[in-house]
């Protein structure tokens, strides 16, 4: 294991984020890097709110987007283990209704029925974007954009509307893509079909509660609300707010609970998560789900046949898995929101990194250039 130096984490991770901020890349940053325990670098800059200069705290809130996606993953490995699916069921076992979807194809600005899937996918398949269902392309952007969001205020509607109303994006098992949020909603359902309880409920109950994730929500209470960082997009060479109103993902209703996106958190609650993640299901002496139960969260599970010869990553369960890196070792897994928030767990050398903003322009998607920048930033700080 290599060692990381705090003060070669403070003194690369802040230059960069206050470069970002006076070039208006960004209105600022919240960062955390901690190993074999022990919190290295923990640090705000830069405001949560770049018109009135409200500087950003280490309390203040962010919209997750897909940072929402490794916590599904984890409840979906707590209800494989207490038996009400296996990962490897058929879709068609609890969703009969997915025999009669056809795999479409564009003729057009039209999407017409093309041929039935080669393959019925797996429960697995919905959380290692090779469901076909729902995946991010140009399909997928013509069925997004005509979604009658006002009427999708449940997982059971989102599902509901896709089944009825669409066909695979792409052909299951064979092909990956990136599904954005209604393929992990299918999973979130079966949990409330099991559990009987609320998506949201059911994460607040066996995940955010054990956890301390008091500030962890779809739902924010007023108190979140003025805590959040306000959303904001690069307009020329300056920084504007965004008003998303009470949305905590884009057009999403805070009745929908989306497995794949919604949740709102801070920094400090997205640790106790991650600090679970590296203790293989445990923190600080709280059992989420057993260490042989979470081995199957950061699986490479989609093959390299299928992500490319030359893929250095594969898919887990709502986390991304390298295979092999310059910087990370094999073995490292994460993820991050279109917002800019990102983080990532390195097994080997015992690192949880996470890093938040919350802005819409160009460089949100993914880990994007300031994110990528603040992966070279901590492994640069390795000294040994």
């Amino acid at each position: 294991m290599k060692k990381l130096s705090g003060e070669l984490l403070y003194s690369n991770v802040i230059h960069n984020i206050e470069r970002d901020i006076q070039g208006s890349d960004i209105a600022g940053a919240s960062v955390l890097v901690a190993q074999s325990g022990k919190v290295l670098l923990s640090e705000q800059r830069g405001c949560s709110d770049v018109e009135c200069g409200k500087p950003l705290k280490d309390d203040t809130v962010f919209r997750l987007a897909s940072m929402t996606k490794p916590v599904s993953g984890i409840a979906a490995l707590i209800a494989v283990e207490r038996g009400w699916f296996s990962l490897d069921d058929r879709i068609t076992d609890y969703f009969p209704k997915f025999s009669e979807l056809y795999v479409g194809r564009l003729e057009g600005d039209r999407i017409i029925p093309d041929h039935k899937p080669h393959e019925i996918p797996k429960l697995y398949n919905f959380l290692t974007h090779t469901s076909g269902f729902m995946a991010a392309g140009d399909m997928f952007e013509l069925y997004d954009s005509s979604m009658p969001w006002s009427i999708i205020e449940s997982n059971q509607a989102a599902v509901d509307y896709c089944l009825n109303n669409c066909c695979l994006t792409l052909e299951p098992v064979s092909r990956v893509n990136y599904c954005p949020y209604h393929s992990f909603d299918v999973i979130a359902l079966l949990i409330e079909r099991f559990s009987g309880m609320k998506y949201a409920d059911f994460l607040r109950k066996e995940i955010f509660e054990p956890l301390g994730m008091k500030d962890t929500t779809y739902t924010p209470t007023e108190d979140i609300w003025a805590r959040m960082a306000t959303m904001c997009n690069k307009v020329g060479d300056r920084l504007v707010n965004v008003d998303m109103g009470k949305h905590t993902f884009e057009q999403f209703s805070l009745g929908y609970t989306s497995a794949g996106a919604g949740l709102v958190g801070t920094v400090s609650d997205y640790y106790k998560f991650a600090s679970m993640l590296l203790s293989r299901g445990t923190y600080r002496g709280v059992d989420i789900v057993k260490p042989e139960t979470f081995e199957l969260l950061a699986r490479p599970y989609v093959p390299q046949s299928v992500m490319g010869e030359d893929a250095i990553t594969s898919w887990g369960l709502g986390v991304l898995v390298y295979l092999k890196d310059g910087n990370r070792p094999a073995g490292t897994y994460g993820w991050s929101g279109a917002y800019g928030t990102h983080f990532w767990i390195d097994p080997e050398n015992e690192i949880i990194a996470i890093y938040m903003k919350n802005t819409r322009w160009h460089d949100s998607h993914g880990a994007g250039k300031t994110g990528r920048q603040f992966e070279r930033d901590v492994y640069s700080s390795l000294i040994d």
